[in-house]
């Protein structure tokens, strides 16, 4: 059953929160669709890679951690 799944870019200089999140199957695809966000982000300029280092933190609705990426 799909379930909603939460982003948060963090860097040393601060955080994004996504407040809306995505409906995933599981997730592997909560993290496909994380990734390609990302790389859409990257493309139009706006997540540089002078950015500094970012990690992705994906969570569920109790904001409980489940996989941590590092975007370097």
């Amino acid at each position: 059953m799909p379930q909603r799944y939460y982003f948060r870019l963090v860097s040393a200089e601060g955080s994004v929160e996504d407040p809306t999140g995505v409906m995933a199957a599981n997730l592997s695809q909560a993290q496909v669709n994380a990734l390609a966000a990302i790389a859409e982000l990257r493309a139009a300029g706006e997540l540089t890679e002078r950015s500094g280092s970012w990690t992705l933190e994906i969570r569920d609705h109790q904001g409980t951690l489940l996989r941590c990426l590092r975007l370097d």
